[in-house]
């Protein structure tokens, strides 16, 4: 499924260097739906969204809205593997929509940890646990 929706057209229409910031603020906007936080409410892009109170259901629903709005297909297990806001669009900017970020559009590095990294591994396998028992 490909196809030029209104965030691929927005994001189109928008100055490279100012597109992560745009794509960014829809993922935001999207989670921020889905777990039913106030515009005024922060969404820290560093945090699982699972801790945040994302259900599997909550991520499969999330899952086909950004299908639907950026026009291509996600495999089911995406959310997991790109457990947090700023995972997710690392992802999106390089293997999704890559055309629409060039090679020189500075991707910011973000700060891992071993702790936070091996706590996110299990959550995610506690998570496909709970799934497929």
């Amino acid at each position: 499924m490909t196809s030029r929706t209104p965030w691929i057209q927005e994001l189109t229409d928008t100055p490279p260097s100012e597109r992560r910031s745009l794509l960014e603020s829809l993922v935001v906007a999207e989670f921020k739906r889905e777990l039913m936080m106030d515009d005024t409410e922060v969404l820290p892009l560093r945090v699982s969204y699972f801790e945040l109170g994302l259900t599997s259901l909550g991520a499969v629903d999330t899952r086909r809205r950004l299908e639907r709005e950026l026009g291509r297909t996600l495999d089911a297990a995406f959310l997991f593997n790109h457990p947090t806001v700023g995972d997710l669009v690392d992802f999106l900017t390089a293997d999704v929509v890559p055309e629409l970020f060039p090679t020189g559009s500075p991707t910011p590095e973000p700060p891992q940890d071993e702790e936070v990294a091996t706590s996110t591994k299990h959550l995610v396998n506690d998570i496909l646990k709970e799934l497929y028992q």
